[in-house]
C-alpha cells in the first residue's frame, strides 16, 4: 500500500559553469510537483556566483556561495541544508527526463514502502547521442552504483549518517552508498527514467585508473568482497570506462570539474 508522498530536496553543486547552471533550472521549473532547491556555489569566478546569489535572492533556491574542498565536500554541505526526506544530486548541467520526473519518483517511492535508498534508471548523453541506462537490481552495488547519481534518490536521514568521504575524487557516491548497504539500508530499484546525464570530455569519471583504485578500495573495505569478485569488477570497469571516452571524445564543450 502507497504510503505518503514524500518531501522532495534537489542538491545542486556548480562551479564556474553558469550555463550548466541554467540548464539545470530550466529543468526543475518545469515539474509538477513542490520540492526545495539547494545550490551549492563553489565560489566561481565566471558570474555563476552572481547568478547563484540571483536565485537565492528571488527565494527560488536557497545555499552558500564559498570554498570548498572539493565535489564531494560540497555535496555534504547540501546534504546538511536539505530539509526533505529524500535527496537527489543533480549538478550543474544535469537535468531530470520531463516535467513529470519528480512526480512519478514520488509516487514510485511512496508505492515501495518509503525505502532508503530508490535506483531509477536514466538516459546518457554522449553529445548528441544519448543512450539509455536502465536500472540495476540493489544488488548490483557488489560491481558498482545500480542507478547513476542523477537517478537515486536517498532518505535524507540516512545519508547524513553516511555523508560523502572527501578523500574520494571519483567514488565517493559509491562509497557512501556501500557505507549505507552494509548499514542495513533497505533498498529499491524502478525502471522509470527520472534523470539525464552528459558525459563530456575530461570528465573526472574518465580517469579510469584512479576510478579502478577507488571502487576496489571500496569493495574490500567496505563490502568485504573477495580479490576475485574485485578482479571481475575492475575488468567491466575498465571496458565501460573506455566505452565513454571514445563516446565522450567527440562531444561538444567542457564543463569546469573540481
Amino acid at each position: 500500500m502507497s504510503g505518503p508522498l514524500p518531501r522532495l530536496s534537489i542538491v545542486t553543486v556548480v562551479r564556474n559553469d553558469a550555463a550548466g547552471l541554467e540548464r539545470t533550472r530550466r529543468s526543475l521549473t518545469e515539474q509538477t510537483v513542490a520540492f526545495e532547491w539547494i545550490v551549492v556555489d563553489g565560489a566561481s569566478t565566471d558570474g555563476t556566483r552572481e547568478r547563484v546569489l540571483a536565485l537565492f535572492a528571488l527565494e527560488q533556491a536557497r545555499g552558500v556561495s564559498e570554498p570548498d574542498g572539493g565535489i564531494y565536500d560540497a555535496m555534504n554541505k547540501g546534504l546538511r541544508l536539505a530539509r526533505g526526506d529524500y535527496v537527489l544530486f543533480l549538478n550543474a548541467g544535469d537535468h531530470l527526463a520531463g516535467p513529470a520526473a519528480l512526480a512519478q519518483a514520488s509516487a514510485a517511492i511512496a508505492a515501495a514502502g518509503s525505502p532508503d535508498i530508490v535506483f531509477f534508471a536514466s538516459r546518457m548523453a554522449f553529445g548528441r547521442r544519448t543512450i539509455l541506462r536502465p536500472v540495476k537490481r540493489p544488488t548490483y552495488l557488489r560491481h558498482g552504483q545500480p542507478a547513476l547519481h542523477q537517478a537515486t534518490f536517498v532518505r535524507r536521514t540516512r545519508h547524513l549518517a553516511h555523508p560523502f568521504t572527501p578523500a574520494y575524487r571519483i567514488c565517493g557516491d559509491y562509497d557512501a552508498l556501500a557505507r549505507m548497504a552494509s548499514a542495513g539500508a533497505r533498498m529499491v530499484s524502478v525502471p522509470e527514467v527520472i534523470g539525464v546525464n552528459a558525459f563530456e570530455p575530461g570528465a573526472m569519471s574518465n580517469n579510469k585508473l584512479r576510478l579502478i583504485r577507488e571502487a576496489a578500495a571500496i569493495q574490500r573495505r567496505v563490502l568485504a568482497l573477495s580479490w576475485w569478485t574485485i578482479g571481475w569488477s575492475a575488468a567491466r570497469r575498465a571496458l565501460h570506462s573506455a566505452v565513454f571516452k571514445l563516446l565522450t571524445a567527440a562531444a561538444p564543450g567542457k564543463r569546469t570539474l573540481r
